[in-house]
């Protein structure tokens, strides 16, 4: 389960991370950029998602790695 949370968390963080760097270029270029809690929770969520779902291929490609080098 601990497997599954780091990477919610690491998803949602990066998700977050990312919508930084860009407001951050928009506002650099001259634009404006701003979220609220809501939409921050729901980008959290979305990229925590997104994690999940990298893992689950990560771990399937890597069990049938493991179970090939068995053959």
């Amino acid at each position: 389960m601990s497997e599954q949370l780091e990477a919610f968390g690491k998803g949602g963080c990066g998700c977050l991370a990312a919508f930084a760097v860009i407001a951050l270029l928009a506002v650099l270029i001259g634009g404006s950029a701003t979220i609220n809690l809501g939409g921050a929770v729901i980008l959290f969520v979305i990229g925590g998602v997104i994690g999940l779902v990298v893992l689950v291929i990560y771990n399937r490609g890597h069990r049938n790695r493991v179970d090939s080098d068995r053959r």
